[in-house]
């Protein structure tokens, strides 16, 4: 029983160490992807490219909006940031229907 329990802790032990490296790439790896965005336009939203691991509930979407916007002409153009606009108000409109049950 004792050599049962001890080769149990090793296995953990083992697992422990080799997954913390994972782990630690893996949170590199999306600071890595934010820092790279903070510059750059978001094409989801502007245009629906680069989407393909992006899920967001409605309010997600209404604030990634939001914060889009709020980075102004530094990074968007007029007719961008009015897109956004229309964007938002077209997905808080979506919101809506949804929780008043549409009209």
């Amino acid at each position: 029983m004792r050599c049962i329990i001890s080769k149990l802790t090793l296995l953990a032990a083992v697992m422990m160490i080799t997954t913390a490296p994972v782990f630690a790439e893996d949170a590199a790896m999306d600071k890595a992807i934010q820092q790279g965005q903070q510059g750059e336009k978001d094409e989801c939203l502007l245009v629906s490219l680069n989407c393909a691991n992006q899920v967001d509930s409605i309010q997600q979407r209404i604030d990634r909006i939001k914060g889009e916007i709020s980075r102004g002409s530094d990074v968007y153009t007029n007719d961008e940031l009015n897109k956004l606009n229309r964007d938002l108000d077209e997905t808080i409109q979506q919101l809506d229907d949804l929780t008043q049950g549409g009209g």
